[in-house]
Parts: C-alpha cells; structure tokens; sequence
C-alpha cells in the first residue's frame, strides 16, 4: 500500500472555471493504480483506495441487478459535461442560450419546436436506488420516499445490496470517524437506510463521463464503486485540485471525498479490448440516435456511488407508509429466482439478457416469497435452460395445494400430472407463500410436472 501526502496545486477560482469541463490526462501527474492512503496538507482524508474488496461472483451478481437501472437523464448539471450544439441529441433541441460560453446547461426548443421549460443539461444515463428526499414534480409535493426503480424491482436491489453491504463495511474500516457520523444522521429516519449501512440512496450510471463538478445534497464521504461487462481502458476518477487520478476498476473501493471537485477521463478501447469486446454477447438494444452520452460503446461501466441524502433527516411533510413498501407483483406477473450454487461465470452470462433475480439457495428463494409474501414464483437451479415462455395466465398451473415441477424426463399427455418420485436438479412454480412456508419447514407437499415441459436441462458439463 502507498500513502500519499499532497498540496493544491489550483486556487478556487481556477477551479471554479474547470466546472463542468472534461479532463483528460494532463490533468494529473499521479495515477493511483493500488492500494492507496491520501491526506491533504492538514492532515485530513482526503481518499482511501482499496482494488478488488468484492470478488469476480459479487460483481456480476450486482451487474445482473444494476445492469438495466440507469435511465437517461437531463438533470445532472455540471456533471454531465460540456454541450456541444453538433451532437444528434442537440441538433434536435436547438439551443437558445447557454448558461455561459462552453457550459453545461441550456435553454433550448423541443423537438417539436416548443420554447423548453426549464433548462437541461447533456442527456446521460443514469437513476438512483433507496431513497430520496422531498420534491416537487408537475405541481405536486412528493414527500420523501423510496425510489419507484425500488419499489418496483426490490428484488433486484436486495440482489444489488449484498454489493452495497461490502462497501459500507469497507468504509467503516477505512473512515470510522465519518461512518460513525454517517450512520448516526441516518438513524434519524433509520426506515431510510440501506441494508444495515449509513447509506440511504445509490445513485448508478452507465457509462457516464462526468464533467468536473462537486456533490451536492449529501452528508458525509461518498463511496464509490464499478461494475464492468467487456473491456475499456480510462475512465479515471481525477481530483483536479492535487492533480491525482485513481484508476477505479471492477470491485475496487473508492472511499473520497466527493465535495472537491473531481471528473472522470474518457474511456476507450485499445486493439486488444476491441478484440475481446467483438466476442460479446449484446445485451443492450440503445437506439444511437437519441444521442445519450456514452451509450457508443461496446463495453458496459457502471458506476455505483453510495450516499446519505442529507435532507432526508428533515422530512416535513407525512410520510407515506406506502411509498416507502415495495410495489407487489401484478397477479398474473411470474417473478423467477435463479439458484447459482457453482458460482460459475460462464454459466451465469446466459442470464445476463434476462430479468431474474439472484440466490444463492433454495433455502434463500422460499425465504424471500415468504418475507414479500410473493405469488406466482418460479425456482430454477442453474442448469436449466427455458424452452417457451411462462404462460401469461398463472392459472394454468391450477394445483395451488403444491408446487409444479416445469421439466420433466419423460413423454406424457399434455397437461399437469401428480408425481412423487424426487427430483436431483430442481426447476419448480410455487404458488404463494403458504406452500413456500410448508416447503421450508419440510412438510410433505403434492408435486405435479407440466407436460409439455417449460425448461429442459442445459449442455453445460
């Protein structure tokens, strides 16, 4: 490990005239590729860098359930970088003024050649996780509460959350005397935390160079982390002010203090990366025309940035127990639990195009119905492979009294048979959380097979 002790090398003001601006690597003299303590000239934190604090499994758990959160957005200010009028996303929206020559926000026309609103900034990639305090939304007052991405996939963020865990124990090693801090401001409103972390929100961005800029409307240190699918070089977070870059890279552990300002490198592909990213499965369809920044590449970084949101700890309005819930499946909706037992990468990316979530265990599937009282759930091993889609309607699977077995070995009539010799690899549809209840306790349960079979049993050795 290196421990490094530095000066500024820009004043404020020089600063304050890179904001919103793009740097590239004449902006640091140091680039941080290890272990690393920094201290400014007062002795205070200014980072601490820890590579490879998540494994290889970890990391492609949480890319599965992070991979598709990041929506575009046009509110990121500074961060979103510089604008330039030339690019497709802003020959659609021509440009009235901007807020000063070479900025980062504009006033513009719609498409459709309406006078916008308000101003807008470049449109990036990019959403939040856990909560967020109160705002105002089309004339109306939203009291805090937790994100609809949230509410509407919980199970993905308690996939996601193990990862966020990690950090968080990372970062009470690391800073004690902020996480202490941290987390006894968001005991305040402890229904607003993460997991058991001093985190309440989690902002993940796709791909996203972010112009230089400072954080805003959070308390404490940020930490960060990243998340890559295929192979890219750059994208090195560069805190101007000490000239010093950290090259942040899968599963590392980047605890910093995000009220300086800082921005990110381009990233690129070399020769070789092109090589590996011209193997890759595709999983995204990002229509290039919109012109979101970022979305040209071939690789996937996704940035995970965890926070407190300082304002949560004076919400004024009511809260609302329902909007802090997750939002129940839809009854005929079938949610899907896979079961990766080898921790086996190559077996894993056959899901990345899909939308199930994550366990470890059967064990752990049957407790998460059981805690959401779900409905409606399938519990497939890791070697199955789907033949047809689940039917729409549920109420083909009409024995409720047990759980459905959607392979089978043998030839039979069409439709749901009672069964009762054991199975070893296991692909079955429980009906609700009753049955999910008797099965863990280990009480004896009617067994049915589907006929024809929903899944069959892949090639992998």
């Amino acid at each position: 490990m290196i421990e490094l002790n530095l000066t500024p090398k820009y004043s404020e003001e020089e600063l304050d005239d890179m904001k919103g601006k793009y740097l590239d690597d004449s902006y640091y003299d140091t680039l941080i590729t290890e272990d690393c303590d920094c201290y400014r000239e007062d002795g205070s934190i200014l980072f601490k860098f820890r590579k490879g604090i998540l494994d290889t499994n970890e990391c492609e758990i949480a890319f599965l359930a992070f991979k598709n959160l990041a929506k575009p957005s046009h509110s990121r200010g500074a961060s979103a970088g510089p604008i330039d009028p030339n690019t497709n996303y802003w020959k659609k929206r021509p440009i009235i003024k901007l807020n000063k020559p070479g900025g980062w926000t504009a006033e513009h026309y719609s498409p459709s050649g309406k006078k916008g609103t308000v101003k807008i900034s470049n449109q990036i990639m990019s959403n939040i996780v856990g909560y967020w305090s109160e705002s105002s939304q089309y004339k109306y007052s939203l009291p805090c509460r937790l994100s609809m991405y949230s509410r509407q996939h919980f199970l993905k963020v308690e996939d996601a959350t193990r990862l966020i865990q990690k950090i968080s124990n990372s970062y009470k090693k690391l800073h004690p005397d902020w996480y202490d801090k941290q987390m006894k401001q968001g005991k305040i409103q402890p229904k607003m935390l993460v997991g058991d972390t001093p985190f309440s929100t989690i902002t993940v961005n796709r791909n996203f160079r972010t112009g230089v800029h400072k954080d805003a409307g959070d308390y404490g240190f940020g930490n960060l982390s990243v998340l890559e699918y295929g192979a890219y070089h750059g994208g090195y977070f560069v805190i101007p002010k000490y000239r010093v870059a950290i090259d942040m890279r899968s599963g590392d552990h980047l605890c910093t203090d995000v009220h300086e300002y800082h921005s990110n490198t381009a990233m690129y592909e070399t020769e070789e990366d092109k090589i590996i990213n011209d193997n890759l499965p595709q999983i995204y369809n990002d229509n290039l025309d919109i012109g979101i920044v970022g979305l040209n590449n071939r690789f996937t970084r996704i940035s995970i940035v965890c926070y407190l949101r300082g304002e949560l700890k004076n919400c004024k309005m009511k809260l609302d127990p329902e909007l802090l819930k997750p939002i129940p499946a839809s009854e005929h909706k079938t949610s899907v639990f896979f079961i990766n037992k080898l921790e086996d990468s190559e077996k894993r990316k056959k899901y990345y195009t899909s939308s199930w979530s994550h366990c470890y265990t059967h064990e752990e599937a049957l407790t998460r119905i059981i805690k959401h009282n779900m409905k409606n759930v399938i519990i497939t091993d890791d070697n199955f492979d789907m033949i047809k889609k689940t039917p729409g309607d549920v109420k083909k699977f009409k024995f409720r009294d047990g759980i459905t077995f959607l392979d089978n070995l043998k030839e039979l009539p069409k439709g749901i048979h009672p069964i009762s010799e054991k199975r070893d690899k296991l692909v079955y549809f429980v009906p609700d959380s009753q049955i999910a209840v008797k099965l863990l306790v280990g009480k004896n349960i009617p067994k049915y097979e589907i006929s024809p079979p929903l899944f069959k049993t892949d090639t992998f050795s």
